[in-house]
């Protein structure tokens, strides 16, 4: 969906006309301007927004906000006591709005739909933000899990970056969940991922290439996935090499241990959201190879004030009228 402006913008008013007759496209409010949506789209919106009002009336729609599924299903229960069953529909930023309807169509009488969720990953691509938007609506329950019971460097950087904080690891410390290196150049930022696979990762955790995924913000460039792979070419490793890929794919797959490899550029594949997932991404450990220089002032800003943009979906709206 896209407000009138944007879309007399980029598209002529024949081209317009002609999607409005054809009925592919279909004129709607979003936050209070006019705007066009895909009728498609409008239509399912609308259907899901009556059939989660229909659950919230009931008592039987709950919304559950946590870094880890299994605190997010504790705190579920807890909230439902014994004798209710729920289905939960979790890791829900990767669902869309068909999906969701499916679930609410197929929910068993008398059991309660739970949309299970970290809030803090990016949405997947997929139609519509079908978690948050019923979040912001208010009109079932939110509950909040614990925030994880990990006191290591990698989960306290994972709890600040979702706050919009960047914490760099002690110095001297023993913990090594968590690795940051500065690198003055893209040639030193691939020498030491060169490193960290062959020597400091199967050293301090025993885990080979094959355990570890480098995630890059950019398929080109000197420090992107081909760069990676160009490099890793050259690396005389045994056994099956590291997944190489981007950063912004992420959806929930885990690696034992993960390398970021970030430019000294800030760019729009560089948001909260995906850094948060690429720390989230490494069970044991996170190493992060950076441009950004020693102070890493720059990312820290990316962090706090992120560039993550809003979807522009109705639901939020339609749930509240």
């Amino acid at each position: 969906m896209l407000p009138r402006d944007v879309i007399r913008r980029t598209c002529t008013a024949s081209d317009i006309d002609l999607a409005v007759a054809e009925g592919s496209a279909v004129e709607v409010e979003w936050d209070g301007s006019p705007a066009w949506a895909l009728t498609e789209i409008a239509e399912v919106e609308e259907l899901l927004a009556d059939g989660l009002l229909a659950l919230a009336a009931e008592n039987r729609l709950a919304v559950v906000v946590g870094p880890e599924a299994r605190g997010r299903a504790e705190a579920l229960q807890r909230a439902l006591g014994d004798g209710v069953v729920p289905v939960i529909l979790d890791d829900a930023h990767l669902v869309g709005l068909d999906a969701a309807m499916a679930a609410v169509e197929d929910l068993p009488e008398d059991s309660v739909l739970a949309i299970s969720l970290d809030s803090a990953l990016p949405l997947a691509a997929v139609t519509g933000a079908v978690a948050l938007d019923l979040a912001a609506s208010a009109v079932c329950p939110v509950l909040r899990a614990e925030t994880g019971r990990d006191t290591n460097a990698l989960a306290a950087a994972r709890r600040e970056v979702a706050g919009g904080r960047w914490l760099s690891p002690p110095t001297g410390s023993d913990d090594r969940s968590l690795v940051v290196v500065a690198a003055s150049s893209p040639e030193e930022a691939l020498v030491r991922v060169s490193q960290l696979i062959s020597t400091s990762i199967p050293r301090a955790f025993g885990h080979s290439g094959a355990a570890v995924a480098v995630l890059a913000l950019d398929e080109a460039g000197p420090v992107g996935v081909e760069a990676v792979r160009g490099m890793l070419l050259g690396l005389d490793a045994a056994g099956d090499g590291p997944d190489v890929g981007l950063l912004g794919d992420l959806t929930d797959r885990r690696w034992p241990a993960v390398i970021l490899l970030l430019p000294g550029v800030v760019s729009p594949a560089l948001t909260r959201a995906a850094l948060y997932a690429g720390l989230r991404a490494g069970v044991d450990h996170v190493s992060i190879v950076h441009g950004f220089g020693p102070a890493a002032q720059a990312l820290a800003d990316v962090i706090a004030a992120t560039n993550d943009r809003p979807r522009r979906t109705r639901l939020a709206e339609l749930l509240r009228t």
